[in-house]
């Protein structure tokens, strides 16, 4: 068995078929699966294959046997199959490897065709070198292993993810979670697949503290708790403020009547802390970093635009140092006079999450 391209062949007149074979050997899944081909896996090569080239058809689903990029055979014998493989040829000139199997096909003590039709295939094969009964089989086996493989793999929801055309189970699961249409993936700093994995939580029409808190507590991989019902002032427009001799409203003592010019709220701010954690992860989750970002993602995907957010950042003890020249502190963020460190976890720094 040769694994390139015939030495003889003129360069201009190898065909975009030919040239993606050499490549296909040269991968070294390949390499090795040529050197012993007896330990594979006949679904395990063939998804191997279906994931190589995205602009093919999938194995299974071609329309003619040329889109293919291998050809699938039997091996006429009368023994029982110890492996799914038995061995991978290609000829000088032929454009796709030959992969024959033993156990699924015409052929052999588990096929539908009597013994003396297989003992007849295999003995023109070793003793004539005449494949043309077993070739002609090979018609059908190809066609039939490869249905016998897709109807396995589109049961398998890992395997759809092999392909980007491909991927059922993600869009079957996104579905939960209110994101089927393709226009309404990757638009944050979020992949879809941590979404996926929150399904769970962003299921629920109903968003509680708990389920906040294990999303980002599993993707930081650090504690997480909320407070809810953080009290703030809130700012009144001159517009809406009560005054003396106007008409304009809030002004029915008792009821509408309000004194200043704001007003203290108690529903609409959560304090989120999160930590302690080292100094790495502390410094990645500073405003302007990829950590932020993510966070302000996780806020908008999980509680929209309504709520005011409190983020705290909790930096553990042991990383707390005092501020000095060269250090290469942030003011305001990583920086501390304090020389008394190491004893309690640094929890002074709060910030307001922009969504």
């Amino acid at each position: 068995m040769t694994n390139t391209l015939p030495a003889s062949t003129d360069q201009r007149s190898v065909t975009p078929d030919q040239r993606a074979t050499a490549t296909f050997f040269a991968e070294p899944f390949w390499q090795h699966l040529l050197e012993d081909p007896h330990k594979a896996d006949l679904f395990s090569v063939l998804r191997w294959i279906d994931s190589r080239d995205d602009a093919k058809p999938l194995l299974g689903r071609s329309p003619r046997p040329h889109f293919e990029p291998v050809r699938l055979a039997q091996e006429p014998s009368l023994a029982f199959a110890a492996s799914t493989i038995a061995g991978i040829t290609q000829a000088a000139g032929e454009a796709r490897p030959r992969l024959s199997i033993l156990g699924f096909g015409l052929f052999g003590p588990n096929g539908p065709m009597p013994l003396h039709l297989t003992e007849y295939a295999r003995d023109r094969l070793r003793r004539f070198n005449d494949p043309t009964l077993a070739h002609f089989a090979d018609i059908f086996h190809h066609r039939l292993i490869l249905l016998f493989y897709r109807a396995w793999a589109d049961t398998q929801s890992t395997v759809s993810m092999d392909r980007p055309d491909d991927d059922r189970f993600t869009r079957h699961a996104a579905s939960l979670i209110g994101y089927g249409q393709s226009t309404l993936r990757a638009r944050d700093d979020i992949s879809d697949h941590a979404k996926l994995f929150h399904a769970q939580h962003l299921a629920r029409q109903t968003r509680n503290p708990e389920g906040l808190a294990a999303i980002l507590s599993s993707y930081f991989s650090v504690p997480v708790s909320i407070v809810e019902f953080v009290s703030h002032w809130i700012a009144l427009a001159r517009s809406e403020q009560t005054r003396l001799a106007s008409s304009r409203g809030n002004n029915r003592l008792g009821e509408t009547a309000i004194i200043g010019e704001q007003v203290l709220d108690a529903q609409h701010k959560v304090r989120i802390t999160m930590g302690p954690m080292s100094l790495a992860r502390y410094q990645s989750l500073l405003p302007g970093c990829a950590g932020a970002a993510r966070i302000a993602a996780w806020l908008r995907t999980y509680l929209g635009l309504e709520l005011l957010i409190d983020l705290r950042l909790v930096l553990q003890k042991n990383d707390v140092f005092s501020a000095r020249l060269g250090c290469g502190a942030q003011l305001g963020w990583t920086s501390w006079l304090d020389t008394h460190r190491n004893e309690l976890d640094a929890a002074d720094l709060v910030l307001g999450c922009d969504l």
